[in-house]
């Protein structure tokens, strides 16, 4: 069971390529922005090739009758492109197939044909304004959920790690009376009240527990807190015996709430070592430890990581997900001068970067060329790292990781092989 489920983890550069890709989909609409004539079809793994043609077929005649002329001939128009292409297979790939196809807002006819990286379980199609992909945005939710319980004799926090967000659920507080410190007849009964107080409260927490975590299919549970209070609820029989089989282990913290989820996820790195969390936080404790120690090994911003690239010093690129640009190449025209390669995110940065290319040129006298050499700064920067060896790896734009690589290394950075 755990080996099915690592096989059907998406890798980094999967994620990164069916994220942009949805981007691009969900940008999409009918030419006039509201007809439904873009056409979605999900076929599942198994699915008989007759079966998939059948419903192209039957779906065709029943286009026939659409009554607006503008919109049957459309609807007809993606419905014959995905009719033809059909031919070609043989049979549904083990994941299935998706296929996208519509007169979009270009005005243009648009086909995408997709083997999904894990399987398709239903089968859909759908005819609206804009193309279905809740399908896609499924399969990148992150597969990783950690349940956190930390507790007091009197105050407990609920909290989830969801891939690389932490999420403080609920706030727990009870009243445990202080243990009875006077001697005579009644100290027994304060004692039995009191331990009953303590156990109603830890009843209480796993019944709360139990409620988030059922629903939330987590992959593991980590129990911690300050005193005693952890141990005894993992004596315990009031966690559902499903989620107390998913128990991870036990930390020691010093705090509840946002600050106890954040220093439990650290106390148990080992236990939840392969998590996405803790690979993106290694990462960057990492460069944050050379950028301090040996910042001559560290380089970021699109200028200092692509000259690493060209020069093979690049060891490992970590590159935000929410990175976004073009980059351009400038040169000065039958000028014996190195051409300067810039990212720019927007008009505004690439009109600032022809003015500072014009200025440049001048003192040689020479016009200035400006070109665009890739529409996506991120796939560039892969080919590069694909051709010297270097490895990439993706910092998610949730949580707090990711917020801080974005400040700190503005969302692209390389830890170098040599100086």
């Amino acid at each position: 069971m755990v080996e099915e489920e690592k096989s059907e983890k998406l890798k980094d550069s999967q994620r990164f390529e069916l994220k942009r890709l949805v981007e691009e989909l969900d940008k999409k609409t009918a030419i006039d922005g509201h007809s439904t004539t873009l056409v979605s079809l999900i076929i599942p793994p198994g699915t008989p090739m007759s079966e998939v043609t059948e419903l192209i077929r039957q779906e065709l005649a029943t286009a026939a009758r659409i009554k607006s002329r503008t919109t049957r001939k459309n609807v007809q128009a993606a419905l014959a492109s995905i009719q033809s292409r059909l031919k070609y297979w043989k049979e549904i790939p083990e994941n299935g197939l998706i296929i996208y196809a519509g007169i979009t807002q270009e005005g243009k006819l648009e086909y995408y044909e997709i083997i999904p990286p894990k399987p398709v379980r239903i089968k859909r199609y759908l005819c609206d304004s804009k193309f279905d992909t809740s399908i896609l945005k499924e399969m990148l939710e992150e597969e990783e959920k950690y349940g956190i319980i930390l507790l007091e004799r009197d105050e407990a926090t609920i909290g989830l790690l969801d891939g690389t967000r932490i999420e403080l659920i609920k706030n727990i507080s009870g009243y445990v009376p202080p243990k009875h410190s006077k001697g005579g007849q009644s100290a027994r009964r304060f004692e039995r009240l009191i331990e009953g107080a303590y156990r109603e409260f830890l009843k209480r927490v796993a019944e709360e527990a139990n409620r988030i975590f059922l629903d939330l299919n987590v992959k593991g549970i980590i129990i911690g807190g300050p005193g005693f209070a952890k141990d005894d609820f993992m004596e315990s029989e009031y966690l559902d015996y499903r989620l107390k089989k998913k128990v991870l282990g036990k930390v020691t913290t010093q705090y509840l709430g946002e600050a106890g989820l954040r220093e439990a996820l650290y106390e148990a790195k080992e236990l939840i070592k392969e998590s996405k969390f803790i690979r993106e936080k290694e990462l960057l404790d990492e460069l944050m430890g050379l950028s301090a120690t040996s910042p001559e090994l560290v380089a970021y911003g699109f200028q200092e990581v692509n000259k690493a690239l060209d020069e093979g010093k690049a060891e490992k690129i970590l590159i935000h997900e929410k990175l976004r640009g073009y980059v351009i190449r400038i040169l000065c025209e039958n000028v014996n001068v190195d051409p300067l390669e810039l990212m720019v995110t927007s008009d505004f940065e690439r009109k600032k970067a022809e003015e500072r290319a014009n200025k440049i040129c001048s003192k040689y006298g020479s016009p200035a060329k400006v070109e665009v050499i890739s529409e996506d700064v991120v796939r560039y920067l892969l080919e590069k790292a694909k051709r010297t060896g270097a490895k990439v790896e993706f910092i998610s734009s949730e949580g707090e990781i990711g917020e801080m690589f974005l400040n700190a290394f503005k969302g692209l950075a390389a830890i170098l092989r040599y100086r």
